[in-house]
C-alpha cells in the first residue's frame, strides 16, 4: 500500500515495532511448539468411534514467561514439549473421550498446570472422519487469564472410562 502526503511517499511493508520493545519492565516470552502429533484415540460420541481408536492431530504453541537466563539450564526449569506430549498421550489412553472440545480441555488444564504458560493456541484435528475432507476438529487460543478450570462434572463431559 503506497499513500502520498504532500511530496513524499510512505510504503506500508505491514510491519511494525511495539513501543515497548525496549522496555525493560514488559514481560519477556519464548513459545514451546508442537506440531501435528500424530495420536490414536478412542474419541468421538457414535458407536463405532467407540470400537475403534481414531489417529487424532494436535498441534499447539504455548507461550511461556522467559526465564531462560535466570535459571540452571536443565530440563526441570523449563516447560518442556516432551513433558506436554507424554501428557497428552497419558490423557489420551485414560479411555475413551466424547468430544474433541472435552480433550482440548483437559490438555488446556493439563498445560496451565505449569504456572510457566501464559497462553496456549492448540488445534486437534480427527483425520478419518469424512472422506471429502482432510480433517475436521477446533482451533483454540486460551491465556491463562481467560482459562477457566471447570470443577463441576455438569458443564463438562468428563473422560471416561472403558
Amino acid at each position: 500500500m503506497v499513500k502520498k502526503y504532500k511530496n513524499i511517499s510512505v510504503i506500508s511493508t505491514g510491519s511494525w515495532v511495539p513501543e515497548d520493545i525496549n522496555n525493560p519492565d514488559v514481560e519477556q516470552k519464548y513459545k514451546v511448539i508442537i506440531n501435528n502429533l500424530i495420536v490414536d484415540a478412542f474419541i468421538g460420541i457414535h458407536k463405532h468411534e467407540k470400537k475403534k481408536k481414531q489417529r487424532v492431530s494436535i498441534s499447539l504453541s504455548i507461550e511461556v514467561v522467559d526465564n531462560i537466563y535466570l535459571v540452571d539450564q536443565r530440563i526441570e526449569n523449563f516447560l518442556s514439549y516432551e513433558n506436554v506430549i507424554n501428557n497428552i498421550k497419558l490423557i489420551i489412553n485414560k479411555g475413551h473421550i466424547d468430544l474433541v472440545e472435552t480433550l482440548s480441555y483437559e490438555i488446556l488444564s493439563n498445560i496451565f498446570s505449569d504456572n510457566r504458560a501464559s497462553k496456549v493456541w492448540l488445534k486437534i484435528e480427527k483425520l478419518d472422519v469424512f472422506k471429502e475432507a482432510e480433517s475436521v476438529g477446533l482451533e483454540i487460543l486460551k491465556t491463562r487469564k481467560n482459562f477457566v478450570k471447570i470443577r463441576n462434572s455438569q458443564h463438562i463431559t468428563k473422560i471416561k472410562n472403558q
